[in-house]
């Protein structure tokens, strides 16, 4: 072997080590996201999968993918990704709400317990494995660490003129505005009445919900 075809053969032998240890970076990488993903969502698992009849990858995959909105929210620093996400769903007002709440409490897990993990997941898919399911996550771009999202805005005060017209604005009867955030119809007509006030955490649920667009 001449002295070119070794010099060109050692650079071959280089790149092919590179992009070896790139792609075992990447499965890596992978793994511990799609773990981390799966953990974030662990607390909220059962209100949405029902192993009773076999392994529910639907469930899974519903959750998930929530899950993976809320994950690029705390990466990008974008709120409007949960916007767009939210509006793309072919579901009723009532359940579009519990959806947009139930994302931004993930939002909140995920600067909590994974700060460092900055990467964003293009997609991701529950897949039956020995008799469970699994996740596999598909990655995008690595972000600079990011600010949590002010969400002040979103809790701040209402007055009970407010609470009546985002929930008409909804198209919600009190029964249904009540059960879409877990408390009792006497506690939303008080609300409107202004004979009691909304805690930070209900604010929050309220704010989050978007009426419907024509």
């Amino acid at each position: 072997m001449s002295h070119k075809q070794a010099k060109a053969a050692k650079r071959k032998a280089k790149l092919k080590a590179r992009k070896f240890h790139a792609e075992q970076h990447r499965l890596y990488q992978s793994g511990r996201i799609a773990d981390a993903l799966m953990d974030l969502c662990a607390d909220v698992l059962p209100e949405y999968v029902d192993d009773s009849k076999g392994i529910d990858l639907v469930g899974r995959n519903i959750l998930w993918r929530m899950g993976m909105v809320a994950w690029n929210i705390a990466v990008t620093g974008r709120k409007e990704i949960d916007d767009s996400s939210v509006d793309e769903m072919r579901v009723d007002a009532e359940s579009k709400m519990l959806v947009r709440a139930e994302i931004n409490g993930l939002v909140r897990r995920k600067y909590e317990k994974y700060p460092e993990l900055r990467t964003a997941i293009t997609d991701v898919a529950a897949v039956a494995v020995a008799g469970g399911a699994k996740l596999k996550v598909s990655l995008g771009d690595t972000f600079p660490a990011m600010p949590i999202p002010d969400f002040s805005d979103r809790t701040a005060p209402l007055t009970p003129e407010q609470i009546l017209t985002k929930r008409k604005g909804l198209k919600l009867s009190q029964a249904k505005f009540a059960a879409a955030l877990g408390v009792s119809v006497k506690k939303v007509s008080a609300w409107e009445h202004g004979k009691a006030a909304p805690t930070e955490a209900e604010l929050e649920k309220i704010n989050s919900f978007t009426p419907e667009k024509e």
